[in-house]
């Protein structure tokens, strides 16, 4: 008999990289005939892309409803337990679990960026509950020294988004622009990079809430075009893209593209210290931009599989 699988996340915001995750999930768990349902701001949305059934996020009662009628739940991908910006979110995503575990229901936490925990009740949130989970896998090194620092065990797992297959294109001459806003980008950084580019590029909007404007001005600038939509096809088909976004970078990595990475995060700087990529900062000056996304490079991030047996075990 399927079992039913509940899936917790940043989704239905339609945010690249989370999305692109949700796709690589569900396409997983329907391998496997689970019968998936996802928690969602935007229900119809996500049904309709993913073909899975879909609640929304904030519906205490269609939550409850379908926790008491699960088997499982997967908590994540995404950062989901942190308070930089909030208690909020901990305490939301921790409800959820929580809940699940009260049910009696297996939960996992999947390929999740733990922290920071700034507040001692998120931290005793996020350490009673991890404690209680069947499954812990976490992306980064940080995340892992965290959860053992606590006496926890966890798996150290890629970006699910390796797991991702791009059939082969033909590429076109043309430049990809990835921006998203960040305080540490300027008007002075713009014109260094459109100065340094001195080409009609392809300008991607990745999530529509946190970076349409700032691409929208950038093609402008440039001459460019602005892209929102086949955003997958679009990246693997330019020759070189310069990005900030890290699940740009892996989706054009995957089909072949160069890269250069625009360095505002450290999980995109070891992306690119990892596969020699040159690293953009906004302090750089044209010239010097001109001259990294000269050395923009291809690189074979193949081998870094996702072990999806470790977790499809709990859904079989």
């Amino acid at each position: 008999m399927a079992k039913k699988v509940a899936i917790s996340g940043y989704y239905g915001f339609k945010n690249f990289g989370d999305e692109l995750i949700l796709s690589i999930l569900t396409d997983r768990l329907k391998s496997q005939n689970a019968d998936v349902t996802v928690f969602s701001v935007d229900p119809e949305f996500t049904a309709q892309s993913y073909g899975v059934k879909a609640v929304r996020t904030f519906n205490p009662v269609d939550v409850i409803k379908t926790l008491a009628a699960t088997d499982v739940l997967i908590s994540g991908g995404g950062s989901l337990f942190q308070d930089a910006t909030s208690v909020k979110s901990v305490i939301y995503y921790a409800f959820v679990l929580g809940l699940a575990q009260l049910l009696g229901k297996k939960t996992i936490i999947f390929a999740q960026g733990v922290g920071p925990l700034y507040n001692p009740l998120s931290r005793f949130l996020v350490k009673t509950l991890f404690r209680k989970c069947d499954y812990l896998s976490v992306r980064d090194e940080k995340s892992l020294n965290l959860l053992q620092s606590w006496g926890l065990k966890a798996e150290l797992v890629p970006d699910p988004a390796y797991s991702l297959t791009i059939p082969p294109c033909e590429k076109e001459n043309v430049l990809g622009v990835q921006l998203r806003e960040f305080s540490g980008m300027d008007e002075n950084f713009l014109q260094n990079l459109a100065r340094a580019v001195d080409v009609n590029p392809k300008v991607f909007s990745l999530q529509k809430s946190l970076d349409f404007e700032v691409c929208q001005n950038f093609a402008e600038l440039t001459g460019g075009e602005l892209v929102e939509d086949n955003l997958i096809e679009e990246l693997s088909r330019v020759e070189v893209l310069v990005s900030m976004r890290f699940h740009a970078l892996i989706v054009a990595l995957k089909a072949g593209v160069k890269c250069a990475v625009i360095n505002y995060d450290p999980k995109v700087q070891t992306l690119a210290e990892t596969y020699g990529l040159p690293l953009i900062e906004f302090t750089d000056s044209p010239d010097v931009i001109a001259q990294k996304l000269r050395n923009a490079a291809a690189a074979d991030i193949q081998k870094n599989s996702y072990p999806w047996e470790n977790l499809l075990k709990f859904v079989c």
